[in-house]
């Protein structure tokens, strides 16, 4: 009883190689990020607020200068002001 090889291998040996290499440097990013963050879970949520913090800040500086600004050099007259001149020749 013999069998025959005319058929092609199914298996494509080289492409598992390398989805089982690529499977395992996976696992090693996985474990160096893990290694990195240590036991602070909420380590995303953390840098988030630290950003938005940093962000307001920012914005609260600028419109302090912009208000520092308006009132150090104002040329509009309002119209509560009273304009004095005097037309004397």
């Amino acid at each position: 009883m013999e069998i025959e090889h005319n058929m092609a291998e199914p298996h494509n040996y080289r492409t598992v190689g390398y989805s089982m290499i690529m499977v395992a440097a996976s696992l090693v990013v996985i474990a160096l990020l893990y290694l990195a963050i240590g036991d602070d879970v909420l380590y995303s949520d953390r840098v988030g607020k630290q950003k938005q913090f940093e962000y307001n800040q920012m914005l609260e500086e600028m419109k302090q200068k912009q208000e520092s600004a308006e009132s150090g050099k104002n040329l509009s007259i309002g119209l509560d002001e009273n304009m004095n001149m005097d037309n004397r020749p």
